[in-house]
């Protein structure tokens, strides 16, 4: 049976808080030989990488997905990350720890992040050529840009459909290079913000920009999602919950929700229902892999929420558009 492969980054989060407000410590004057030092009130490691995320959503669909990523040393899948993705691709550096992100977020919301790239400096190390099993579909998200760049080739030439998801990786890239992988890539997938600069960097018009990509989807956070092509725009409605405790991850568990729901056949418009069912789940948590669900519950919510009966089980490439 076909797999569903996942490129992107695998790095943990470093989640602190801090009481007090940073610019009570901060003096203009003193910026030119400055020495802060805060005391945290709480501190969280969080499994982290737009690679992960999305892996682990598909996990939860029970699509066992092949993770191409690259670690530190320090690295450790959770067994559940072990029993339900495919890491035979992960390769480990053992001379540097893995990517990591490091933000302080103080009383006022304020943020102080830093980013340490680690282990991603070697993910264009992996080679797509090295992959046994077969693919349906691929998403390649961000990572180290060469990575990312290299894998998009490699899939393209295999003829394998593959989504291009640039995410915060969009502004390493030159408007030739953007032309040159949205002409290999099948698929665009960003948020509203990155669609508009992928415009931006391209100088394309909308028109000339959905002759690029057979699909190019967006995401709208609370207003949902739209999927265009050069013959239609189709708008799906975001999946409503009670209380957002963390929007970070949504976008990750949406892309899961949509693969997943391609991959088993459905319609474009079906597969971003899936995803946003998928994104309400996340929300409703705190961390990027913190919330669970199974494919009766999924099966449920879809019904509730959109009035659609969708086979999670056993529907397989039944429609393809």
């Amino acid at each position: 049976m076909k797999k569903i492969l996942v490129s992107g980054s695998c790095a943990y989060d470093f989640i602190m808080k801090y009481d007090g407000k940073f610019r009570d410590n901060l003096h203009t004057d003193e910026l030119d030989n400055i020495s802060i030092s805060f005391l945290l009130s709480d501190l969280r490691r969080e499994l982290w990488g737009t690679g992960l995320n999305i892996a682990y959503n598909l996990a939860l669909l029970s699509e066992d997905a092949i993770l191409l990523t690259s670690v530190g040393e320090d690295f450790r899948f959770d067994p559940f990350l072990k029993e339900k993705i495919n890491l035979e691709y992960v390769v480990r550096d053992h001379d540097k720890l893995s990517a990591s992100a490091y933000i302080v977020t103080d009383s006022h919301e304020s943020q102080i992040t830093s980013f340490y790239p680690g282990a991603m400096d070697i993910a264009d190390s992996i080679y797509i050529s090295d992959v046994r099993q077969e693919i349906s579909y691929a998403i390649v998200s961000p990572n180290k840009k060469e990575a990312m760049a290299q894998h998009i080739d490699e899939l393209h030439k295999m003829g394998v459909k593959t989504f291009f998801d640039p995410g915060q990786q969009l502004f390493a890239f030159t408007k030739y290079e953007l032309e040159d992988l949205g002409n290999k890539a099948n698929y665009l997938i960003v948020n509203e913000y990155e669609y508009h600069e992928f415009l931006n960097r391209t100088g394309k018009t909308e028109t000339e920009l959905k002759s690029m990509f057979e699909k190019i989807v967006v995401t709208l956070g609370e207003k949902g999602s739209k999927i265009m092509d050069k013959g239609q725009t189709i708008e799906v409605p975001a999946c409503k919950v009670e209380e957002v405790v963390d929007p970070t991850g949504a976008g990750d568990a949406f892309r899961a929700g949509m693969l997943r729901g391609l991959h088993l056949g459905y319609s474009w418009e079906i597969a971003a229902k899936i995803g946003s069912v998928m994104a309400s789940y996340c929300v409703q948590f705190s961390g990027w892999q913190n919330h669970f669900t199974n494919l009766g519950t999924l099966q449920h919510d879809i019904m509730v929420h959109y009035n659609e009966e969708v086979d999670m089980y056993y529907k397989l490439n039944v429609v393809r558009e």
